[in-house]
């Protein structure tokens, strides 16, 4: 008998890692706001003194390259020359591969960066509709993220200007996408804009907190707050747009890794 439960103890633990792990499924996510100006509508917007759109909002990353001059280096006497040709071989990551199978291994992708614009997908379409008139593209971004739970996906900043834009992009049963536009008072004057680090410890600290001087009577100004806030479900490799006479995103949410046609 007590064999038994020995052989027990030893299977559930060596079985906890492997049920435990789910395959991440990642994507790229690629946004474009839209502001439409001179635009005749019957539709009627609410005068508030102050909106926000979330109280937690991730700040994508930006990183900078290094930029190396290799013309200005030069070799100190006695050490090995490198042809430049071979550099860029050099610094490129070797492919990982399953030495059983042969197969190359996906990693992941870097998480809540920003996309270089070469690669993005909506490039031909930005292209075209930027020719419509009275309409205006304000800011175009990408960036790869998991596919996870909807408490466990942030809203991701888009635009910080005129039209103030979050997206969050999650998976319920379907793929999900959860869009909000403000244009009117600062909808993120009370929001936490979270840096990456900040977010990947957010589960050991819990919410932030941000603390905001309140204004005076005097300095409460009502504005027009004109409003997009919808979600629905999507799938994948496809771009969505969310309409408002005012302001817009353009949303495509696809595979990682694309899939080879």
């Amino acid at each position: 008998m007590r064999l038994f439960f020995k052989f027990l103890a030893v299977f559930v633990a060596f079985s906890l890692p492997i049920f435990s792990q789910e395959e991440i499924q990642y994507v790229k996510v690629e946004v474009a706001a839209v502001i439409w100006k001179n635009q005749d509508t019957t539709e009627s917007f609410e005068e508030v003194y102050e909106y926000t759109l979330a109280d937690e909002i991730l700040a994508l990353e930006s990183i900078d390259e290094p930029k190396i001059n290799l013309e200005i280096i030069e070799p100190a006497k006695g050490q090995i020359q490198i042809e430049l040709e071979y550099i860029e071989e050099i610094f490129t990551e070797p492919v990982e591969t399953d030495e059983n199978q042969d197969i190359e291994i996906i990693k992941p992708p870097k998480l809540y960066r920003i996309i270089d614009k070469k690669e993005h997908e909506l490039n031909g379409t930005m292209r075209r509709i930027s020719q419509i008139k009275n309409l205006e593209l304000s800011d175009h971004k990408s960036w790869h993220q998991p596919l996870n739970s909807e408490d466990d996906t942030p809203f991701i900043l888009v635009s910080s200007g005129p039209n103030q834009c979050i997206v969050k992009v999650f998976q319920s049963r379907y793929p999900r996408i959860h869009a909000k536009c403000a244009e009117g008072p600062d909808a993120l004057e009370k929001a936490y804009l979270m840096s990456k680090s900040e977010f990947n410890v957010k589960p050991l600290i819990g919410k932030f907190k941000k603390t905001i001087k309140s204004k005076s009577e005097e300095e409460k100004v009502e504005n027009t707050l004109y409003l997009l806030d919808e979600q629905r479900r999507i799938s994948l490799d496809e771009f969505h747009y969310f309409d408002h006479p005012r302001i817009g995103l353009l949303v495509g949410v696809y595979k990682y890794p694309k899939e080879e046609d």
